[in-house]
């Protein structure tokens, strides 16, 4: 029974179907499918419900996830305590804000692939408050998220940099205060459905600023870009590992009582694969110290 298969059937039942665990995987779905019915075939049972569309576990399924959950854990600790540093090997699957695509997690992947070439690396893409729920089903490792309100007890949160709060205004805007910018032209909002929309939104309400909202996106790329086209003006973190090609744009601060969004790496307690996670971490601690130190 083949490690590769247990991955592929726990990838099933977390992500509901054959098809959203082939991409969860890196496969075809017809692999997907010849993956499991040669597990099938090596245990003479069945462990789907083919009569239901898209196919479902059965009893004995379900009952096989649970040790192949458990055998995986296993397995994924083995390896961690038998690789040295320098052969450090095995898959880490990472959540990541989009923010975070353009400047972070290009530099912290490249570092890692060179020191570490035989470790496996896979990032999703996705909002911080998205990432809660895939780390709780294991359908991620480790997520690159800001500080969430609420930390549940069998996570760990580690924080690496923080996000001041700035004003960005087009390139040609007038100097002034950033109240002035706010009253003169129209708002572009931060999704408030996301944490740093929610930071935003309290700061202006506790500085008492009304604004005229215009539209509110759900990423800080988009949100820039509409402001280098003179749309307006936004409230976004300035960041802590800037993309290699910024758009030209004012960055105003908002003075002492500006907050910080904080950014850091959730995990789960019972994560097996910590010493993976640990030198993502450290990867990520040394980027942000180094753009400190030359910004």
């Amino acid at each position: 029974m083949s490690i590769r298969r247990l991955r592929t059937l726990v990838a099933i039942a977390e992500q509901g179907s054959f098809g959203h665990a082939a991409t969860a995987v890196s496969l075809s779905q017809a692999a997907v499918s010849l993956q499991m019915k040669s597990l099938e075939d090596e245990l003479q049972m069945s462990l789907f419900d083919r009569s239901k569309r898209p196919p479902t576990l059965n009893a004995k399924g379900h009952a096989l996830v649970t040790r192949a959950r458990e055998t995986l854990e296993a397995y994924d600790r083995m390896m961690g305590t038998v690789s040295e540093p320098d052969t450090l090997s095995g898959e880490l699957i990472i959540g990541a804000m989009p923010s975070t695509m353009t400047g972070t997690m290009p530099r912290v992947l490249s570092a890692l692939r060179r020191i570490y070439p035989d470790l496996r690396l896979h990032v999703v893409p996705s909002h911080a408050i998205e990432q809660l729920p895939q780390l709780d089903r294991r359908a991620l490792d480790a997520a690159i998220v800001t500080r969430p309100p609420h930390i549940p007890q069998h996570m760990e949160y580690r924080p690496f940099a923080e996000e001041p709060l700035i004003l960005l205004a087009p390139p040609d805007s007038p100097t002034g205060r950033p109240q002035h910018l706010l009253a003169r032209y129209p708002f572009i909002r931060f999704d408030r459905n996301q944490w740093v929309g929610q930071l935003v939104d309290n700061w202006l309400r506790a500085e008492g600023i009304r604004v005229n909202d215009l539209m509110e996106l759900d990423t800080i790329e988009s949100i820039s870009n509409m402001v280098y086209f003179n749309l307006g003006v936004t409230i976004i973190p300035k960041p802590c590992v800037p993309p290699p090609n910024p758009l030209p744009l004012r960055h105003i601060g908002l003075g002492p009582s500006a907050p910080k969004r904080v950014i850091g790496l959730m995990t789960r307690r019972d994560n097996p694969k910590t010493r993976l996670v640990d030198v993502l971490l450290e990867q990520l601690v040394n980027l942000v110290t180094t753009e400190g130190e030359t910004s």
